[in-house]
């Protein structure tokens, strides 16, 4: 434990907004740490210190962002660079679920010793289930635990009507990942890994889908790399066997429920709220819909002037967020 008074060194400094002196305290609180021989959590403080703090993480300071890949015909960026400020008690998910991010978060924490051992910690995930269900979240809560960046790759840029700019394309986001170490996300994967098999697609999609793999198969790397979809299903199947580990997601139960709308509404009071009676008529919902339903209900608190959010105003936001799901659910049958 970090001694009383460093530790009111850097509440201090962090209060008077003294950059200078944040950074010596917290530079004395991990050479602490690492004399008493707790290397994980320096080696983990020392990346947070790096990449937090809403500046530039270290990766962007190491490359300047006009580097940042390009389409050659759009000249749109392909990739997002973010520091993500999202941690584990934030994700309501099953106790399974949590403990493979848990083993995926501790093999990283000691990936130099498995990597003295010839082993490899698992560093390709991929991530499935409906969508609004936590996969993007947990992305950023990876990225934020073990203190790295995140590349977030933008298929709207990546995705080419050009024969052949796709792949190449991939080959500009997987160059520029090989430069640092992150967490490299890949959202809606299944617009690029589609199997090659459905025989409604032409063939470039099939050259994507092949340059993919020959990519992913030679990135060496101290990243992480993340692929995220709805549509697990119409993945072709040579891309499950490159991944180290596969995290299903799901839509929430009910006592995740309970603790989602806990968790959001913990900003105003809510203490006469009675939380069980929705319950029961959200189960089915994604958690993004039950997240909707509580900021519609501090909104709508806010705009009232009230200052506790109660069944009247909860039931309220509810129905918006029904009645939008029923509209939803009609333009996509």
């Amino acid at each position: 434990m970090a001694s009383g008074d460093l530790l009111k060194r850097l509440f201090a400094s962090y209060r008077r907004g003294d950059s200078k002196e944040f950074n010596n305290a917290a530079l004395e609180l991990i050479a602490e740490e690492e004399q008493r021989n707790h290397h994980v959590l320096a080696r983990d403080l020392q990346k947070i210190l790096e990449n937090g703090n809403g500046r530039p993480t270290s990766s962007v300071r190491r490359f300047d962002l006009e580097q940042i890949p390009q389409d050659r015909e759009r000249g749109t960026t392909l990739l997002e660079i973010r520091s993500p400020q999202r941690f584990l008690n934030e994700l309501i998910i099953s106790p399974e679920l949590h403990e493979q991010i848990d083993v995926v978060l501790n093999e990283y924490r000691a990936l130099q010793i498995l990597q003295a051992n010839n082993l490899r910690a698992r560093q390709k995930l991929l991530l499935a289930g409906p969508p609004g269900c936590g996969k993007t979240l947990c992305a950023e809560v990876i990225a934020s635990e073990l203190g790295l960046p995140l590349i977030y790759t933008r298929f709207d840029a990546v995705i080419s009507s050009y024969l052949g700019e796709t792949a190449a394309n991939l080959r500009k986001v997987f160059e520029y990942a090989q430069r640092g170490t992150w967490v490299v996300f890949f959202d809606e994967f299944d617009a690029i890994g589609k199997s090659r098999e459905d025989v409604e697609d032409h063939g470039e999609l099939k050259r994507v889908v092949n340059t993919f793999l020959q990519l992913l198969d030679n990135f060496e790397s101290d990243s992480i790399f993340i692929a995220a979809t709805n549509h697990e299903r119409l993945l072709d199947r040579a891309l499950w066997r490159r991944f180290d580990d596969i995290l299903f997601f799901d839509k929430p139960t009910a006592d995740q429920i309970r603790k989602l709308i806990d968790i959001k509404l913990s900003s105003v009071r809510h203490m006469d709220l009675n939380i069980d009676s929705f319950v029961d008529r959200m189960v089915g919902w994604s958690h993004a819909d039950v997240e909707r339903v509580c900021f519609e209900a501090i909104k709508i608190g806010l705009l009232l002037r009230q200052t506790i959010v109660t069944d009247e105003i909860f039931t309220l936001a509810y129905e918006r967020q029904r009645r939008r799901l029923e509209i939803v659910q009609k333009t996509t049958q």
